[in-house]
């Protein structure tokens, strides 16, 4: 039995996200699909910016620290974020960028494996994240980089290894990892784990 046909623009008179655009700012005639690296301003942003910048920081200065509670702010947005993550309250803390975020805890989690300077990752992760990763290892010389794929066992690779960093969602194929499994596999070879969460919402 055929299906009716129906239009893009009858599907587009019934979808129900089409009232979202209104929420930003876009440039008449627009298509913007780019949500990975710059997603559209939303609407309300420039007026809360210039608050900040006018109220908090022109008039009240160094007090906006304790006054607009700016001290508290990486755990009061981070407990917004939380429940898109499937965390709880205090679980995420919201910091530099993931650049910079991402070197930070991969030097501490390597430096809290002591001898085991060993990190497995796959070649396909996020670019950036292997550029990070290549900016540590000429920081630290003794650094090894091992690549695991899907064909081989993670249990094969992470023998000795310090850390395990992934990409939770690949960004070009919407690949899930299965964070629980290999997380588990890592922890049982002595290795801590770093993910990448950027691209899981």
């Amino acid at each position: 039995m055929m299906q009716p046909t129906v239009s893009a623009a009858e599907l587009d008179a019934h979808d129900p996200f089409a009232a979202l655009r209104e929420k930003f700012s876009l440039p008449a005639g627009v298509i913007y699909l780019d949500g990975n690296s710059l997603g559209a301003l939303p609407i309300g942003v420039h007026e809360r910016v210039a608050s900040v910048i006018d109220q908090q920081w022109g008039d009240r200065l160094i007090r906006s620290w304790n006054e607009s509670d700016w001290y508290d702010l990486p755990l009061s947005v981070g407990d917004r974020i939380a429940p898109l993550l499937g965390a709880g309250k205090g679980e995420v803390v919201v910091g530099d960028s993931t650049s910079v975020s991402l070197f930070r805890v991969l030097a501490a989690a390597l430096r809290l494996r002591g001898d085991r300077q060993v990190v497995v990752t796959e070649r396909e992760n996020f670019p950036t994240d292997l550029y990070i990763l290549n900016g540590l290892r000429q920081l630290l010389p003794n650094l090894e980089v091992r690549f695991w794929d899907e064909s081989t066992s993670p249990a094969s690779v992470l023998d000795g290894a310090g850390v395990l960093m992934l990409t939770h969602v690949d960004y070009r194929t919407g690949r899930i990892r299965d964070m629980r499994e290999l997380s588990a596999a890592a922890h049982a070879a002595g290795a801590l784990t770093v993910w990448d969460l950027s691209h899981s919402t």
